[in-house]
Formats: structure tokens, sequence, C-alpha cells
């Protein structure tokens, strides 16, 4: 195999990473070219200079991409909270991935990202993986930097794949690796060769309710109005008409997902983004929502669905493993609003990921938010699950 993978927990990071990587190692045919490294626990920036020096040692300094985060997920396993390690090796490459760090940045002009060099803009065709802190960089800039570079209007957006660390209290920062360096800040981002390539799999952890609606006022992040009525009378209204089972849904978990397209003909399940509400506005009775909407735009009430997000995951899965492609390892970033605090199952998405493509070599983590277009449309997600399949390209195949 072209990927192998290995998970581990214990006590110290530094005894997973190792036991995570030898565990990799075990079925992989040559020695590894790359790695694709993710960790969780407590205090990991402190310890930034130890896990170098453990890297040189176990590995002889081979390039490695990822970050931190509150859980792991490796190959049918997911460990939430705790230390660990979970760890996919590559080989059989030409060439290597290319591994860039970029920052947001204040100038007279505005935010701005920095880093996007020439030459990361000349490799850009096969979409860009990031792992981005999120406190101290904007995904959302730098897709509105990328769609500047374009060289036309028409062209296609650059896919942004990947996602937002996380932390176990919220509050520790993330670390991102990066070629040869560990970053504190900004992003991590990578270039595939030109015979490797992504292809991404998107499912959505939420169902819609009722029927779409526009949006006719706003307050800040506060909707007023849908439709012509107060936010909070349609959503009354819908309340009376659902079944019991969906009324505590409501009271629960109450979603929000804007239209990605507004030529859209059905504006049905997956043609949403999703939001959660935080609220209601005490002076306006308007409904908070985590983003910034605007009047005119289409909206539908989601609630959170363990049932509907396992059929979702398990028809889009369906679908692929039908196809003719074989991919050879994948990276999985899905919601750390998933997981236990979603499904009464263990190891959800990883082991219905495994009963669709046995012994996938799979790593990642839960997310603090989750990248992939949709519609030509760079987006930041919530409460998904995204994987992104790596495949090798054929003799003669061109890469997408």
């Amino acid at each position: 195999m072209a990927c192998s993978s290995g998970v581990a927990s214990a006590n110290s990071i530094l005894v997973a990473i190792r036991t995570a990587f030898e565990r990799a190692s075990e079925t992989l045919r040559a020695p590894a070219q790359f790695a694709f490294v993710f960790v969780s626990g407590d205090s990991l920036s402190e310890k930034t200079s130890e896990i170098l020096d453990l890297w040189q040692d176990i590995s002889g300094g081979i390039p490695f991409f990822g970050g931190s985060a509150e859980s792991v997920v490796g190959t049918r396993i997911e460990i939430e909270g705790g230390c660990a390690a979970s760890i996919m090796l590559v080989n059989e490459m030409d060439a290597l991935p290319r591994t860039y760090d970029l920052e947001c940045i204040k100038t007279p002009d505005g935010p701005s990202v920095m880093g996007l060099t020439d030459q990361l803009l000349s490799e850009l065709q096969g979409g860009l993986m990031v792992v981005a802190c999120p406190v101290s960089f904007s995904v959302e800039l730098l897709a509105s930097a990328l769609e500047y570079e374009k060289s036309s209007p028409r062209d296609d957006v650059v896919p942004i794949l990947g996602g937002y660390c996380s932390s176990q209290d919220w509050q520790s920062p993330s670390i991102m690796f990066c070629g040869n360096r560990i970053l504190a800040r900004g992003a991590a981002v990578l270039t595939l060769p030109q015979n490797w390539k992504w292809q991404t799999i998107i499912s959505q952890g939420c169902r819609p309710i009722g029927e779409p609606l526009v949006i006719t006022q706003m307050d800040d992040q506060a909707i007023v109005s849908l439709g012509g009525k107060p936010a909070m009378k349609q959503l009354r209204e819908l309340y009376e008409k659902l079944p019991t089972q969906e009324q505590e849904m409501v009271s629960n978990s109450l979603m929000v997902g804007r239209a990605i397209s507004e030529y859209s003909e059905t504006f049905s399940h997956g043609e949403f983004l999703i939001r959660a509400v935080q609220g209601i506005d005490p002076s306006n009775q308007g409904l908070i929502v985590t983003d910034r909407f605007q009047v005119g735009q289409t909206i539908r009430f989601h609630v959170r669905d363990a049932a509907a997000a396992t059929a979702d995951l398990q028809h889009l899965l369906g679908v692929f493993s039908n196809s003719e492609d074989s991919p050879t390892g994948a990276l999985l970033f899905t919601c750390n609003g998933r997981g236990s605090r979603m499904f009464d199952v263990d190891n959800h998405d990883a082991t219905t990921i495994d009963s669709y493509l046995p012994n996938l070599p799979l790593t990642g983590i839960f997310a603090a938010g989750e990248f992939g277009p949709i519609a030509n449309q760079n987006l930041v997600h919530g409460f998904t699950a995204i994987l992104h399949l790596l495949k090798k390209e054929a003799d003669g195949d061109q890469p997408v």
C-alpha cells in the first residue's frame, strides 16, 4: 500500500506519537516519504521542541503535515479527549507534497493573507489542504484572496479543504505541523504533486424542517423577519405543526441553513450552509445566528439529527464505493459536535467509513469548523463529516 495509518493513546504525547508511528510503519512496504500527523492532549504548544526531536529520531525527519485537536480519528476508531496521536504515512511518491505557512495580518488597507507566494499560487490546481488556528487565521479571508488571484472570474474556485484545529478546553493554543516546523499561529497548507489528487465527500449532520423562507429584516446577527413576518412568529407556527419528537429537537438543537445558491430550484437537503441558533435577541425578538446573514437570502430551519446524519454519510459513501475510484488513504475532518455528543454508538464516523471502504488508511481530527466546497464556493461548515480521499493517479490519468 502507498499509505498506512496508526493511532495510539498514552499518558505522554511523545509515547503516543512513537507508538502511532510504529503501528503505521508495520504495513508499509517501503520507508515513508511523507506523513499526516494529528495529535490531542494538554499543553502541546509547550512540547514542540520535544516533538520535533522525537520526529527526527523515529522518522528520519520526513516532512509532516497536520495539527492538534480535542480528539483524533484513525481507521475504525475515534479517540475522544485525552492524549493521543493519529498518523498516516505515504510512500510511492515521485514528488513530495509541498507545505507552506500562511498568516492573516492587519494592513492599512485591511486584513490580508501573507504567504501566498508565486510558487504556491502556481500549484493550486489540485486544491489546497489547510489546517488552521481558529483564533489567528480566517479561511474566509483566504478564500477571498484566492478569488482575487483568479485569472478570470469564470474560473472555478480553488478548493480549500481541511479544518480548524480544536482544543479540549477551548483555550489551549493550537499547533500545526508544516514540513519540518511546528507553527503556533496561522495555517499550515499543503499542495499535492501532480500525479495525486483529493476527492471530497461532505456529509451534513442536520436535516431541514419547514419550508424555505426569505430574510426580510436583519439587525446585526439577529434574523428579525422572515417572509415579511417576525422570525419568532414563523418559528412558533412551524413548531406547532411538528410532531412531539421534532419539537424536542427544535428545543434542543435548532439550526438555520443559509442557501448556498439562490438559483436553486429545490432548496433541499445538502443545499444549505448550516449555522447554530444561539438564542433570542431581547431587543427585537430576532434569532441570533453564528454568522452574518443578509436581507434577501433564503434560509431554512434545520435540526441536528443523528439518524439523518448516519443515513447521509452512508448514502454518500455507498455512491463512492460503487465507483471505480480506489483511494490509497483519507483525511477525515469531523465536527467536534459529532462523535459521542451526537451518536449513541462509539466511533460512529470512522466505523461507517470502514464499512464502505474496508481497511482504508485513515487519519484526522474533530475540527472546530470543516472546509469543503459546494456549488463552486469555498465554505466553512459546521456539524459535518468531511472526508478527503487521497488517490494516486494511474499512468496517463489527468489530475482533477
